[in-house]
């Protein structure tokens, strides 16, 4: 009887770590986060697409390289 006990807990910790284990690959696990890089029509710099302000169909970096082309 003990020793069905014993294999029942080694059984449940084998299943609890492994469930953890899991959890922490798929956390650490890469996702692809990248962005098109656009150049700023002003200075030339590469910036991500999400960042990137259109005025006049050009693309700028911020809003004072819009303002100082114009």
């Amino acid at each position: 009887m003990l020793f069905l006990i014993v294999a029942a807990v080694l059984w449940l910790l084998k299943r609890l770590f492994a469930g953890a284990a899991e959890q922490t690959d798929d956390s650490q696990a890469p996702t692809d986060q990248s962005e098109n890089m656009i150049q700023c029509k002003f200075c030339g710099i590469h910036s991500p697409e999400s960042i990137i302000v259109v005025d006049h169909d050009q693309n700028y970096c911020c809003q004072d390289h819009a303002d100082q082309d114009q």
